[in-house]
């Protein structure tokens, strides 16, 4: 497989060509965590994955998160995720110990150590019996309690108690996001046994980001290249149990690995009727937000979106985030949004085709309809 093959794979797989999901719940459900480090850019996201005639707008992606079908918290990295309500547990438990590990500085930093620990996740638990809290109710029921925690504090205290299954996302009040109490709003179920669960985290990760590397998972989740590599080979012992495949192929002189169940049902949308591969359309413009999955869940330097003549490693910008054509980057992006309009600032990388410019018109269009305002487009060249 060569790189180009590679990045159409990629987009199909991802749902950003056809077939897609058929709401915003089903795509986190299907990519089992979906990095939602900024929370309105992430819903965008989720909805880019809908089909057109179905795709969800803002406020009824907001309403499946205010109604706990999606949840964001942090899990795998010391990142916020959007996780599914039927997966939030078993992920959280798996990959909890690894990003306590990677908080212990900032734990010590801000104190939160030994006995003070317990003392703050029942204060937590304690607060949100009553119901769903605001930051700042939060706030002041760990100084009530004799813990004041703010700023940074604060964040890391709610981090472990996310970490621990004490509490997860609330519904927005207003503009305020809240916390409510785990078990609330997650599914009980029974705990998965360690290899179990990082058997499936690789299997789910491969179906909806294959073809990828060991690197590339490991990036992705927070587990080491020695845990990405067993996980792998139980995924495919897992997958052949059940009739499907995972195998390893060459792209480039570099070993991928790919779940070839979901790349066929994938490469379907790209045949007619008559089971000819149809030519793949061209002149496709994505504007992605800076940590999509197509670009976050594989690890640098992601050489499969540079255009040719850049070789420097693709990172998050973020208020900029990523305009792709053909899933090659072609520059960067940002919307401005007002109550009764929006603006969408392009940076482009280079000059556009007669088709591009329709493609980029039609997401800019799709923009409009997420937001429910009409937006101007203002470029400025790189």
């Amino acid at each position: 497989m060569d790189v180009a093959t590679l990045r159409e794979v990629r987009l199909r797989v991802q749902g950003l060509r056809a077939p897609f999901d058929v709401s915003a719940p089903e795509v986190v459900r299907r990519f089992v965590a979906v990095q939602a480090q900024e929370f309105v850019p992430a819903q965008w996201g989720l909805a880019a994955r809908v089909p057109r005639a179905r795709r969800p707008d803002a406020a009824a992606v907001a309403a499946a998160i205010d109604d706990g079908e999606i949840l964001r918290t942090h899990v795998l990295r010391p990142t916020w995720h959007f996780l599914h309500r039927d997966d939030a547990r078993w992920v959280l438990e798996l990959s909890a110990e690894r990003v306590h590990r990677a908080n212990a500085t900032y734990y010590r930093r801000t104190g939160l150590e030994g006995a003070d620990v317990s003392r703050a996740m029942d204060l937590v638990a304690a607060a949100l019996e009553g119901g769903h809290r605001t930051r700042a109710e939060l706030v002041a029921a760990l100084e009530a309690g004799g813990m004041p925690k703010a700023g940074l504090g604060f964040t890391y205290v709610m981090m472990h108690a996310e970490l621990e299954r004490v509490a997860i996302s609330g519904p927005n009040v207003g503009k305020q996001r809240t916390y409510a109490a785990f078990d609330e709003r997650v599914p009980s179920a029974p705990p998965k046994p360690r290899a179990e669960a990082l058997a499936e985290l690789a299997a789910r990760y491969l179906a909806t980001r294959g073809p990828a590397t060991d690197r590339d998972f490991a990036a992705w989740s927070g587990f080491t290249l020695g845990d990405t590599r067993q996980a792998f080979a139980d995924a495919a012992d897992r997958a052949g149990a059940h009739g499907g495949r995972i195998e390893e192929i060459d792209v480039d002189g570099v070993t991928h690995v790919l779940d070839v169940e979901a790349e066929a049902l994938a490469a379907v949308s790209a045949r007619s009727d008559d089971g000819v591969t149809a030519a793949v359309e061209r002149g496709v413009v994505d504007l992605l937000q800076a940590f999509d999955e197509y670009i976050m869940g594989y690890a640098v330097p992601r050489s499969y979106l540079q255009p040719p003549g850049r070789t420097d490693p693709v990172q998050p910008e973020f208020p900029l985030h990523a305009l792709m054509i053909d899933g090659v980057m072609a520059g960067r992006w940002a919307p401005v949004v007002q109550a009764k309009r929006a603006t969408v600032r392009l940076v482009p990388w280079r000059r556009f085709t007669a088709r591009e410019d329709h493609g980029l018109a039609a997401s800019v269009a799709d923009l409009e309809s997420f937001f429910g305002v009409p937006a101007t487009v203002e470029i400025e060249r790189d």
